[in-house]
């Protein structure tokens, strides 16, 4: 990454808005942002988004704990650690908030994603994830 490209990640607020939903729309197609106050960071270059992750830390009987979702970084921007730094970032606001774990889910077919939580540290673990839409 070049000098001229120095990346600040910091939370998203309402001027990212449509650079938000159109980092979505590479996850999914149908997804819209709904909630204007997610625990959502944003990877910025020269005032312009090219990444973002949200990380959500919830309290359960045992502690907080974490979960990481909607990692992209803009396709002319990846390969430039930018996916690193957003996922170390989410790290350190975990650890900052007490969670004991991040759990997280990765399709198979994203085997670059899959390298990098491995390369951070995270574990694939034996367990299927269930899911009920409401």
């Amino acid at each position: 990454m070049a000098a001229e490209d120095t990346i600040t990640i910091r939370p998203w607020k309402a001027r990212d808005r449509e650079h938000v939903q159109g980092l979505l729309r590479l996850l999914s197609q149908d997804a819209e942002i709904s909630s204007e106050d997610a625990p959502t960071y944003v990877a910025e270059s020269r005032e312009r988004v090219v990444g973002m992750v949200t990380l959500c830390v919830f309290w359960t009987l045992t502690g907080p704990k974490a979960y990481l979702d909607h990692l992209v970084v803009a396709p002319d921007w990846r390969r430039r650690g930018i996916g690193r730094a957003l996922v170390r970032h989410a790290i350190e606001e975990a650890q900052a908030a007490g969670a004991s774990r991040i759990d997280l889910t990765a399709r198979d077919e994203k085997q670059a994603g899959r390298a990098l939580y491995r390369s951070l540290g995270f574990q694939e673990r034996d367990t299927s994830s269930f899911r009920l839409p409401l």
